[in-house]
């Protein structure tokens, strides 16, 4: 799949910045982004349940219930940035041979509920975003539209996909530009058999392209100078540790000069490594996704990692916190309800991270536990040399 993305990367994305709203921080000197993983209200998993002899939690608790114990930090931070795993439509085809799973969610219900918490951008570079095809696509551009939400990772054609969605961000008497990158890894069906990736006059998703996004972030640095680069990734495999393709791939676009590399997709949390000069979140797990699950069936942690980056100024100087707030996101456990982790899971959380991405002391040391009016935390640090 050859992107045009280089070649329009002038001329569309100074002009977008022009006259944009700023975001500013509820404290003068820092601005908080929430990035966070899967969010889905799940209504085929719901209705199928109801079905075969089970609960339909949406009918019966409503859409507010699921999101209920995630509200804290929704509300503590300034902008948030999460991972649309459905077309927001009333079109409930399933017309993908082939394909296991087909989402779709109420467009007048999910906008309305997490358009109370704007700023708020969608990344709709997955593998749902065209399970209802074009028509379902769209229908989600309208819904997100028609609530004042913004998105990025999919479009009308490739250029439109590719686009990064950028912002404006005044932290005390600095202003920087966050730009965010939104992809989902080449996988052969999705091309042929799903028709799922723009093309030049094709609607879709944006690919992972190293190439082209090589030289995106080349001219990006070169308008944009002060621009904060993340790199929202779709990626890997369900209820799996990272996969040596998501290794390679992170690395790559931090050679290539990606701040911040985050992914999304196994539905639960993946490795956070610590690359010498900046750390990696391989995978953020879900935000609010309501399916029933196989953790347990797959062995696998039942425990997710929202994303806090607090930009700062401290001495004159621009600088980037990065948080953790891990939750539980096995509905087994939490009934459909995803809630802050305990102190004692939290011990579980950075113990596991810890074992899986393999940190040595220096980064096993920059890692520190807390706890706030969130919930508990988990502070990434810059780590120190050994002596």
């Amino acid at each position: 799949m050859k992107s045009i993305l280089p070649f329009l990367l002038c001329a569309i994305i100074l002009p977008e910045l022009h006259g944009q709203t700023v975001i500013t921080g509820r404290e003068p000197d820092h601005v908080r982004v929430l990035i966070a993983g899967d969010t889905c209200y799940g209504e085929s998993y719901q209705e199928e349940y109801a079905r075969t002899g089970g609960v339909n939690i949406l009918t019966e608790k409503g859409y507010n219930y699921p999101v209920a114990k995630l509200i804290p930090l929704l509300r503590a931070v300034d902008f948030r940035i999460l991972n649309l795993e459905t077309p927001l439509t009333t079109n409930h085809s399933n017309m993908l041979v082939g394909k296991d799973y087909v989402h779709y969610s109420d467009p007048v219900k999910l906008p309305q509920i997490f358009g109370a918490f704007t700023p708020l951008a969608f990344s709709l570079a997955n593998n749902h975003s065209l399970d209802q095809g074009v028509v379902g696509l769209n229908d989600t551009f309208a819904a997100l539209k028609g609530a004042g939400i913004e998105w990025f990772g999919a479009g009308t054609n490739l250029a439109d996909a590719s686009q990064p969605l950028l912002k404006k961000i005044q932290v005390g008497d600095k202003t920087f530009t966050l730009a965010v990158f939104g992809a989902f890894e080449y996988r052969k069906n999705y091309d042929t058999d799903f028709h799922f990736y723009a093309g030049a006059d094709k609607p879709g998703t944006a690919s992972i392209d190293l190439p082209a996004a090589r030289q995106a972030i080349t001219q990006l640095r070169k308008d944009i100078p002060d621009a904060f680069i993340i790199y929202f990734t779709h990626w890997g495999d369900n209820y799996r540790w990272k996969t040596p393709a998501e290794t390679n791939i992170a690395h790559a676009l931090r050679e290539d000069g990606v701040d911040l590399v985050v992914g999304a997709h196994a539905h639960t949390m993946q490795e956070v490594e610590y690359d010498g000069r900046g750390w990696i979140f391989y995978g953020v797990g879900n935000f609010m996704f309501n399916a029933q699950g196989r953790y347990v069936a797959n062995h696998i942690s039942p425990f997710s990692l929202p994303l806090v980056i607090d930009f700062s100024v401290k001495d004159g100087q621009l600088k980037t916190g990065l948080r953790v707030y891990p939750t539980v996101s096995d509905n087994q456990i939490t009934r459909y309800q995803p809630r802050f982790v305990t102190e004692t899971e939290l011990s579980a959380v950075d113990a596991l991270l810890a074992e899986k991405s393999g940190w040595d002391a220096a980064s096993r040391a920059a890692v520190k536990r807390g706890h706030d009016d969130i919930g508990f935390y988990l502070n990434f640090l810059e780590p120190k040399p050994a002596r």
